[in-house]
């Protein structure tokens, strides 16, 4: 019964850091896929009615 409770020990911590990672990995994809348009030039379609915004 040892032996069975200390592979499920094993196998529950691999499967949390498994977890935590994937979690990491999806956020930082996340992050890298929104749009920050801070600081950066906005597009119009008509020149003279609009302002870029720095």
């Amino acid at each position: 019964m040892d032996i069975l409770a200390r592979r499920l020990t094993i196998i529950t911590l691999l499967m949390a850091i498994f977890a935590i990672m994937l979690a990491a990995a999806v956020e930082t994809d996340y992050r890298r896929s929104t749009h920050n348009t801070t600081g950066k030039l906005a597009a119009c379609s008509a020149p003279e009615m609009c302002r870029a915004s720095l």
